[in-house]
């Protein structure tokens, strides 16, 4: 156990500097659990943060694409990364409602990421762990099939040409909107590791969500050149 759970923590030393560049079915709960703050909504504060890995289930309602940063519990005009981590054999169970979709995931490591030029949550991000390259090439597929991610990008990671120097590194599939939501999968590989991991990320910035961006998303993986967070 320890040693499969170094593994991810070096990843989360390794993508820490970055803000932007870790799936299951769909659920909507029934009764929307009740937070410290007295909301539907759970929060990213110290209270909140300390409930939810407690209860073991959260619940952020991400649908309005500029959702303030106070109403989950973040300082407004400052950079942030709210996260939390948990052990590995104790996962929480997130339901995100995002703007064209909703996602139950389960989880040790979840963060949510605003910018100090913006008054919103900007992404919030998730890692999936799985046992082995066959269950990670398994991974990779369900992902597509959920979000679609660029043919080009897919491509690349079919033919694992960069696989084939290195013991271990990250690939990026991009981004995906098949669903509509924005989403934006990295992995991290290991050969010699039995555990691997994938970092899924949801782009809930309003920028995401005008018809050329999204069109330009689908067809590249990727946000346009000179993109923009606000919506213009």
């Amino acid at each position: 156990m320890e040693n499969s759970r170094r593994w991810p923590l070096m990843v989360l030393a390794l993508i820490a500097a970055m803000t932007l560049a870790s799936c299951s079915l769909p659920m909507t709960p029934d009764s929307p659990e009740e937070s410290s703050m007295g909301t539907s909504t759970s929060m990213m504060d110290q209270a909140g943060i300390k409930q939810i890995k407690n209860d073991g289930v959260g619940r952020f309602d991400l649908t309005a694409t500029s959702v303030p940063k106070e109403s989950v519990g973040l300082p407004a005009n400052v950079n942030k990364v709210a996260y939390f981590a948990t052990d590995t054999d104790k996962p929480v169970e997130i339901t995100l409602e995002l703007p064209e979709d909703t996602l139950t995931v389960s989880t040790s490591d979840f963060k949510m990421a605003t910018a100090a030029s913006n008054s919103y949550v900007d992404t919030v991000t998730w890692f999936e762990q799985v046992d082995g390259l066959e269950a990670l090439d398994a991974a990779v597929a369900a992902a597509h099939e959920r979000f679609g991610f660029a043919s080009t990008q897919i491509a690349a990671w079919d033919a694992k040409n960069f696989m084939s120097d290195d013991s271990k590194g990250q690939q990026s599939l991009g981004m995906g909107v098949k669903n509509g939501t924005a989403i934006y999968l990295s992995v991290y590989w290991k050969k010699d590791s039995p555990v691997q991991v994938l970092q899924f990320s949801a782009l809930v910035a309003p920028g995401y969500y005008q018809p050329e961006v999204q069109a330009e998303i689908a067809e590249f993986g990727r946000a346009p050149i000179g993109f923009k967070l606000a919506a213009q």
